[in-house]
């Protein structure tokens, strides 16, 4: 399959040394109009930031998410799992259902519209630290434990790939 994903997203700070794990992730511009009985009309753009692995969708306002346009670090670089027109539909569906939380969202109603020209295939890079992976966009911190050592080693430790 070629590699469509170019750049990385524009770290919060300083990388430092690896090891890293790149995620193929696709940046999806997206404007959403609100209408409802019992909220103002609004007009709002986003950016969809769509997981190519596991498929999960965050918005973040435009400004705040930014492409690094040179070569990503070295590092374990996962398959993509999910398509440019698939990563369309999980953009959409996140900003159809923003603000559906309260009961108030009965009434409301969200129009979702995506450019497709402006869509941008990038990596995002986790940080690897012991047990801990870092995501250098947002800093957040997930404990994994030995799946870090899965994914960057391709097998679990003590467990027997019967190679040998």
């Amino acid at each position: 399959m070629e590699n469509i994903f170019r750049g990385t997203l524009s770290p919060a700070s300083e990388m430092g040394e690896g090891p890293f794990i790149l995620v193929p992730t696709y940046l999806v511009p997206v404007e959403v109009f609100s209408r409802g009985m019992m909220t103002r009309t609004s007009y709002s753009f986003f950016t969809a930031l769509v997981d190519a692995v596991s498929g999960s969708v965050s918005l973040h306002p435009p400004k705040s998410i930014l492409v690094d346009e040179s070569e990503p670090p070295e590092g374990k670089r996962l398959e993509p799992k999910v398509s440019g027109e698939m990563a369309i539909n999980l953009a959409e569906d996140a900003g159809r259902s923003m603000g559906k939380g309260k009961w108030t969202a009965a009434f409301r109603y969200n129009s979702v519209m995506v450019d497709r020209e402006k869509i941008k295939p990038t990596w995002r890079v986790w940080k690897v630290e012991g047990e801990t992976m870092i995501d250098t966009v947002t800093g957040r911190r997930e404990n994994v434990g030995t799946l870090v050592a899965a994914i960057l080693g391709g097998c679990l430790p003590g467990v027997s790939t019967g190679a040998d």
